[in-house]
């Protein structure tokens, strides 16, 4: 089992490890376990990704509003960009050049997904949770 952990979360992570901890020796017959720490560098994983289609889609079924629209949508305003100077027809204009979620890592395509969730919340849309997938996507599980 995995839990990927920020630095803000360390106190939900201790609790959860202590959870796995227990249910694996409740299941195991192994009086030892090991416990990894390791730098997180993944980018976003294919469970992430499938649950973040899943959402756009319920959406463009609630709402019209096409899954790849609200792709760009999103990205423009939960994850940013940096903003570049050209000159264009002899005036300068500013042009924001949004980062791809493909760049994200794991921890914060977690982010993302979460906001996305608030945002779909606050519109009072039901998004689908099948468990496994929803707690793979947010790291809680492997």
């Amino acid at each position: 089992m995995k839990v990927f952990v920020d630095r803000g979360g360390q106190d939900r992570a201790l609790r959860m490890a202590k959870n796995m901890i227990a249910s694996h020796f409740n299941a195991s017959k192994n009086d030892r376990a090991i416990l990894e720490l390791k730098e997180d560098s993944l980018t976003r994983s294919q469970r992430q990704n499938k649950i973040y289609w899943l959402w756009l889609n319920v959406y463009y079924k609630e709402t019209g509003n096409r899954q790849d629209v609200m792709h760009e949508y999103f990205a423009k305003n939960f994850i940013g960009g940096d903003f570049h100077e050209i000159e264009l027809l002899g005036e300068k204009v500013k042009v924001m050049v949004v980062k791809s979620t493909t760049q994200l890592s794991t921890a914060e395509f977690k982010d993302y997904l979460e906001q996305i969730q608030d945002f779909m919340n606050e519109q009072g849309i039901k998004l689908p949770m099948p468990e496994d997938l929803y707690w793979q996507s947010m790291g809680v599980i492997e």
